[in-house]
């Protein structure tokens, strides 16, 4: 027995080395025919098998093969090559183009793969590498600068800072102006954490933080970056009206990676980042505290005398920011046959903040497996889970940053603890001293751990050429735990011995969306007709908890609160969405195409008699370089006219239509109404848009231009927290009313000025310009805000009608007939007009501008992103605290006396000779003078005008290991390096630190209050480097 198994593995053994002498490692080149150019991502195949390989960035590849074998070589647009293998151990190829190879190929509406050339409405596609390269963890971000008519905000540079992305503009007063965010066809949950929803922010408490404190992050950032195929950003109604009402912002489609035939690939990568602020607040260090010239130590303003010669200054802000370490990890594994795939992937994300006690890990695993299970049945199956541990500090007037500012220059902010472990304070009589930034940090703070689970189920089934049926159905389901602390030492919560909020956060939405798909050919005309059905159901329950009284100070628990100070509250929201939709496309000739959709809502969140409506769409595109006589012209490759028009709706928060009941602290309790009025007869808001544009291509693509121009009209917008009269029982109402517009210009560029001898030089450029007005009102109001954003003094996101819809308002002085200032006789002060609010500033820049340059060189890539912006306005309110309360270096000229421009309040300031002032102040001595309610500065003078800058976003170079160096490697099949930097610099007039600000967090709807700057952080410039290894 022993000597047949001995001679069996001799055997085995003998044929092994025989089968593998046999084999040799063939490597070599993939070239275009045309000009020489490397092409990356060929697909290298053994025929007859599912071996295979693919090119890297400089077209090389690697393959096992035998000398029987024979080598196909695959790539889409260029002509298929075979080539035997025989004794050559190096084959390179070049490829020629594909007249008749399919156009280029995006993701539009229900995941459907359109040729781009069909389409009559914009969509611009970013591909996935391009997002994984910008090495942003909140892949939101990396869009920015990419897209034309698409903007993104983020609050800060903070881990876990939540990002704002709006699409053409403002179209909604109150309600949400976000896109809808969809993942393999079907939507996710992108919302952020609505402080509202806690039970700090009940109605009538004392200890909300109204979005402007916390932040929390938008929860499509918890896709992993390098998950990520493809996203196609469908612009506006016409692009996304087949997804129904929640698309009515247009969509960002996201299409996750699969695996692909072949051989088991191992892919690793990883990324390491040093964060670095570059510009620090500065504050005057020449006066000391005090009031009106005297000195005292026990205030923060700082009016005293000069510092004495000699004293010792501390810098409190500098120090307290660090270098923040970040890095990133990535592994996946695919492969599979011809019948079926596989792909896993994991993620893992540790990042620092540069303020203390900050910090992001998220671990991000995704497994999906696709199958041609007969010949008439595929599947496509995903599941991804996300585990999430996010830990923030306030921000705002809740934040470190204006502690910082404010602390006083002769105390050392580091040392914010007395020998015993107390909190030092500067006054102890004071229960409402401002917040040391170190005990801010290192005591408060807003903690969130999220677990989420996206699964995604698509079937497939195709009984007959022309038709099929798809299915998809999935689930988005997580949890999350926010813990809020306010020490019971903190200024915050000093009177209140302590404030603590517990919260989780449990949404389950479910999605199913099925179609039936006829495709038939007569003659020149192409036809396809989709009829389908979607159901949305989404629950999101919020159960939280708000404790005050800490019974021992040092212990955090809702159970170490006094008891009769809790309040619980339970925030349910739920909400249906039936539709039914159809797609009929016609094309004629490859020529002109014609796609007509049509959708009918039915909402759970509007009045039966309103909650079915029902809008179509149409779009037109016509390839005019296929007419005879334009056709293979040599300079026009490609000529395109479009043109569209769409309808779509919104519908209202859930239980905007019925009154609400809420306990009271009434004897033996009980309930009555709430804040909010009923509002039931609701309709949906209703938004009409229309686009015209054309598509350019010359020299053999060489320089290509996409324009579009837009207008849209919407009505019945659903205005929330409308003022009521008190004499109704009510406070707030939701009603329908007002009429906005907007309007606007796309540009898109791209060229390859150079293209030879191994050098590829491309260019990538696009323009935006949008405008914006609201013209009517409800009930003829001057002016509609979202209170949100009345973050601080007196300027606010107010909508004025015939203004745009990114306006600020505030008071303005009291005028006169000729518009000058009105003087108090009595002090010589200007009088202030707290009448009405009005237009003080817009937010809108004049245009937008991303400019993305890259070069490729044999085995280098160099590439630069710039961020443009012209114009817009930026309330920096920060500079506005400094300065009336002595900080800004703008107050050392206090010693020089004020007359202020205007004439005196006296009865003849409407005369034909008003009294012109001459009162003299003293900065110096006069603490009116500095007063916010009644002093010389208002805050529109802070509204910094017509703000510019030109930031470089991303600068990346990068190099891949040649295929004869990496074959010396064991196991190896690619190698590159990187080297970039994110947020290099930035040129800009504004006076802040960064005019990327919002002064709330991206759950506020509306126009928020991006264009605040309140206590806000900067974006730091990030370092990165890293591997990208393929096995």
């Amino acid at each position: 027995m022993k000597k047949r198994l001995l001679f069996f593995l001799l055997s085995f053994v003998f044929l092994s080395m025989h089968s593998y002498a046999q084999q040799k490692t063939v490597t070599g080149k993939v070239l275009s025919l045309s000009d020489g150019a490397a092409l990356p991502g060929v697909s290298v195949l053994i025929k007859g098998t599912v071996k295979g390989s693919q090119t890297n960035s400089s077209g090389e590849y690697s393959i096992v093969a035998e000398a029987k074998d024979v080598l196909v070589f695959q790539f889409v647009g260029f002509k298929t090559v075979e080539k035997s293998v025989g004794s050559s151990a190096t084959i390179n190829v070049q490829l020629a183009e594909d007249s008749k190879a399919l156009g280029e190929v995006v993701v539009t509406a229900l995941g459907i793969k359109q040729e781009k050339r069909a389409l009559g409405s914009t969509v611009t596609e970013v591909k996935g590498d391009v997002i994984a390269n910008s090495q942003r963890e909140n892949f939101v971000n990396s869009l920015q600068g990419r897209v034309a008519g698409l903007t993104v905000n983020s609050t800060s540079g903070m881990p876990g800072a939540s990002a704002s992305v709006v699409i053409r503009g403002i179209n909604s007063l109150s309600g949400s102006n976000q896109p809808l965010f969809i993942v393999d066809g079907l939507p996710i949950d992108n919302k952020s954490m609505n402080t509202n929803r806690m039970a700090s922010d009940k109605p009538g408490s004392t200890t909300a933080t109204f979005n402007r404190q916390l932040d929390y992050t938008n929860r499509g950032a918890d896709i992993s970056p390098n998950d990520i195929e493809s996203i196609t950003v469908l612009k506006g109604p016409e692009a996304s009206a087949l997804y129904g009402i929640d698309a009515a912002s247009g969509a960002i489609v996201i299409t996750t990676k699969r695996g692909k035939a072949g051989q088991t690939r191992v892919n690793y990568s990883n990324d390491f980042r040093l964060d670095q602020i570059t510009k620090y607040p500065e504050v005057q260090k020449v006066y000391a505290q005090g009031i009106g010239g005297v000195t005292d130590n026990s205030v923060f303003t700082q009016f005293g005398q000069p510092y004495a010669a000699g004293a010792q200054l501390y810098d409190n802000i500098k120090p307290f920011f660090k270098d923040a370490f970040t890095q990133r990890h990535n592994l996946s594994v695919d492969g599979g046959s011809d019948k079926a795939t596989y792909r896993a992937s994991l993620a893992y994300t540790n990042q620092e903040g540069f303020v203390p006690n900050t910090a992001l890990k998220r671990v991000n695993l995704g497994l999906s497996a696709k199958a041609e299970v007969s010949k008439y049945v595929a599947t496509d199956l995903s599941f991804n889970y996300i585990n999430d541990d996010n830990d923030q500090v306030f921000k705002g007037d809740g934040g470190p940053m204006l502690g910082l500012l404010i602390w006083p220059s002769v105390d050392d902010a580091q040392v914010y603890l007395n020998a015993d472990g107390s909190r030092k304070f500067i006054n102890p009589t004071n229960t409402k001293e401002y917040e040391n930034p170190y005990f801010n940090v290192n005591e408060n703070y807003n903690k969130a751990k999220t677990n989420r689970l996206l699964s995604n189920l698509g079937l497939t089934i195709s009984p007959l050429k022309w038709l099929k049926f798809v299915g998809n159905f999935g689930f988005d389901i997580y949890s999350t735990e926010n813990q809020v602390l306010r020490s019971p030492q903190s200024g915050y919560a000093l009177s209140n011995n302590g404030i603590l909020d517990d919260a989780v956060s449990n949404t389950k939405n479910f999605n199913i969306q099925y179609y039936a798909s006829a495709d038939k050919k007569f003659g020149k005309f192409s036809t396809s007709l989709k009829v389908g059905s979607a159901v949305t159901m989404q629950n999101s329950i919020v159960t939280s908890v708000e404790g005050l009284d800490f019974q021992a100070p040092d212990f955090t628990s809702i159970n170490n609160t006094r008891p009769s100070s809790m309040r619980g509250r339970t925030d349910q929201v739920q909400r249906r969405l039936v539709g039914v939709f159809g797609m009929a496309t016609m094309n004629y000739d490859d020529m002109v195409y014609l796609n007509v959709t049509g959708r009918n809502d039915w909402t759970s969140t509007l009045p039966l008699a309103n909650r079915s409506f029902f809008y179509p769409s149409a779009s037109l595109s016509f390839i005019f370089t296929e007419l005879n006589g334009l056709k293979n012209n040599s300079v026009l490759s490609f000529g395109k006219l479009k043109a569209s028009v769409a309808q779509v709706g919104k519908d209202a928060d859930p239980y905007s239509i019925y009154p609400a009941l809420e306990t009271q602290l009434t004897t033996g309790a009980g309930f009555s109404y709430g804040f909010t009025a009923p509002s039931p007869y609701l309709k949906p808001e209703k938004t009409t848009s229309y686009e015209i544009g054309t598509e350019l291509k010359f020299f053999q693509n060489r320089l290509g231009v996409d324009v579009a121009v837009y207008n849209s009209q919407s009505v019945n917008q659903i205005i929330k927290d409308l003022r009521m009269s008190y004499g109704t029982g009510f406070i707030l109402a939701v009603r329908n009313g007002g009429k906005l517009k907007n309007q606007g210009v796309e540009i898109q560029l791209n060229g390859t000025p150079i293209k030879k001898n191994g050098f590829t030089w491309d260019i990538l450029a696009n323009f935006t310009k949008t405008n914006s007005e609201l013209q009517t009102l409800p009930n003829n109001l001057a002016e509609y805000y979202v209170s949100d954003t009345w973050v601080y003094a007196n300027v606010r996101n107010g909508a004025v009608p015939g203004q745009s819809m990114t306006t600020l308002t505030g008071f303005d002085f009291q005028r006169n007939k000729n518009g000058e200032v009105l003087v108090d006789t009595k002090t010589g002060l200007p009088l202030r007009d707290q009448s009405k609010w009005v237009p003080v500033g817009d937010r809108n820049p004049d245009f937008n501008i991303g400019l993305t340059n890259s070069f490729n060189y044999k085995n280098w890539n160099l590439s630069f992103l710039f961020d443009i912006r012209k114009g817009g306005d930026i309330w920096n309110a920060t500079e506005y605290f400094m300065t009336i309360n002595g900080l800004s270096k703008n107050t050392l000229n206090r010693t020089e006396k004020v007359v202020i421009n205007g004439v005196l309040k006296d009865g003849k300031e409407n005369s034909d000779a008003p009294t012109k002032n001459t009162m003299e102040l003293d900065p110096m001595t006069s603490a009116a003078y500095w007063n916010q309610a009644t002093g010389a500065f208002l805050e529109k003078d802070f509204i910094e005008k017509d703000i510019n800058w030109i930031r470089m976003k991303e600068l990346a170079l990068g190099y891949t290991f040649p295929q004869t160096m990496v074959s010396r490697l064991r196991g190896v099949k690619s190698l590159s390096l990187f080297a970039s930097v994110n947020d290099l610099f930035m040129i800009t007039n504004y006076k802040g630190l960064d005019p990327v600000v919002n002064g709330n967090s991206a759950a506020v709807g509306g126009s928020g209050a991006t264009g605040f700057d309140y206590g806000n952080f900067p974006l730091p410039r990030g370092f990165n480097f890293g591997l990208k290894l393929g096995l």
